[in-house]
């Protein structure tokens, strides 16, 4: 009896170790479930406070169940995500407004959390409001939240901000707004853009024409590039050339006549392209202007200038043949001059001299003086425009007067033509003689750099 005894209770001390070993490991194993969850929500919680864009779950009364930092500083507007639990999107729009803030951005959200619990699926939104004063835009998905039994209860989701895309988006839209506005109204040009085809690099398709394109150059059917223009035959050649280069340079920007058929008349147009490489296609954007206004007035502008250069050509000749008459009648006047001059140096002067030799009385020779001094006021002016060797110098007289003219002495003109100085003197009496100033107190160098 005492030996059962005894081994019942061995058996129950060795139950009871081995079941304190098991909690002991139980034990262990929930420590480390701990652990392990404790680390799993924190590199939940480090992903999604990393994360840029918002990310949250609610319950089904639409109060979060879990928010990341993005979304308590872009749209709650709170210090931290714990405190955001049990919360809705209502109560911080309040405390916002309350804050004196600018905040309109709670009331949508409510509506967009009943679609996706009402809907059971995953819906995408783009909601917007104020936030403290600023315009935000945000590209929200939203998800129905099941249990592990299927149940719902709540909604995910997560915003992006697209305030800067949705402002671009905008402004594109008016640009292209404004694009085509300018482009369906043109009247002076006509834009156009064609497609390059890779296969054929050569083969262009129209993609747009502005509808003033018909009047400019009568193009009525703007999808066929081959009809848009009928060439005039001289202007072929050199917009053949003009398109194969421009395929090089990719870039056009040539003159050419084509027949405008409305107007059923010949008219000039002006044609610029570029071409522009996408990542995946070819364009060629051109704008093309009638200039027959501007040709013309160049055509007329051109003529004039022709008509001026032949009216310059004939005043040249005019003015070359004004010279020669000129000449000729200067020739004329100074031949004329070195006639009286002559004539009177030679048929007048010496009866002159011999009459003052012949005895006169003092009224004669009175008479005669005036004679002669009116005589040389007349010839005077005469005789200062003509050379030394129409008055009547030999030509030693003028080595010498020209000598005296340029200021050398009467012994430097005897060195320089081997004479004697008391010659070089004779020669300037006899100068001063012909010159009509012989007795008279003037210097014979000065009045030599008169006579011109």
């Amino acid at each position: 009896m005492t030996t059962i005894k005894t081994m019942n209770r061995d058996a129950l001390l060795k139950r009871i170790g081995t079941i304190e070993e098991e909690n002991q490991q139980l034990s262990r194993s929930v420590t480390r479930r701990q652990e392990d969850y404790y680390a799993l929500f924190k590199l939940v919680r480090r992903v999604a406070d990393n994360a840029p864009d918002m990310i949250w779950a609610k319950d089904m009364d639409n109060r979060y169940l879990f928010a990341n930092r993005a979304l308590c500083n872009k749209l709650l507007m709170c210090k931290s995500p714990e405190a955001v639990v049990g919360k809705n999107d209502t109560y911080f729009a309040e405390l916002e407004r309350a804050n004196g803030q600018r905040h309109t951005f709670g009331e949508v959200c409510e509506d967009s959390d009943e679609i996706v619990k009402k809907n059971k699926k995953a819906c995408r939104f783009v909601e917007d409001g104020h936030v403290r004063g600023q315009y935000l835009v945000l590209d929200v998905h939203k998800a129905p939240l099941f249990d592990d039994s299927g149940k719902l209860t709540g909604t995910v989701g997560c915003g992006r901000d697209i305030t800067r895309e949705q402002q671009t988006k905008k402004d594109l839209e008016e640009s292209r707004a404004s694009q085509n506005l300018l482009m369906e109204t043109a009247s002076d040009f006509a834009v156009f853009r064609l497609s390059v085809d890779t296969v054929h690099p050569r083969g262009l398709k129209v993609i747009f024409v502005s509808p003033s394109a018909k009047d400019i150059a009568g193009i009525s059917r703007p999808l066929s590039l081959d009809r848009w223009f009928d060439v005039h035959a001289d202007d072929r050649k050199a917009l053949r050339y003009a398109y194969v280069k421009g395929y090089t340079d990719l870039k056009f920007n040539h003159r050419f006549r084509i027949f405008h058929p409305v107007l059923a008349q010949w008219r000039w147009l002006h044609v610029i392209a570029n071409c522009v490489n996408g990542p995946r296609d070819s364009y060629v954007n051109g704008i093309m202007f009638d200039i027959s206004d501007q040709m013309r007035s160049n055509e007329a502008l051109a003529a004039k200038g022709r008509e001026l250069e032949t009216r310059t050509d004939n005043l040249s000749e005019v003015n070359t043949a004004l010279k020669v008459l000129l000449k000729k009648r200067d020739e004329d006047r100074t031949a004329l001059e070195e006639k009286v001059l002559y004539n009177v140096k030679s048929l007048l002067r010496p009866y002159l001299i011999k009459m003052k030799r012949s005895g006169l009385d003092a009224r004669q020779k009175a008479y005669l003086e005036i004679l002669e001094s009116n005589l040389n006021e007349i010839v005077s002016p005469l005789s200062r425009k003509l050379s030394f060797d129409y008055l009547g110098f030999t030509p030693t007289e003028i080595k010498v007067a020209t000598m005296v003219k340029q200021g050398k002495k009467a012994w430097e003109i005897a060195r320089l033509l081997n004479i004697s100085t008391r010659t070089v003197e004779g020669y300037r009496y006899a100068i001063r003689d012909r010159l009509g100033i012989k007795g008279k107190k003037m210097n014979l160098r000065t009045y030599l750099l008169s006579i011109r």
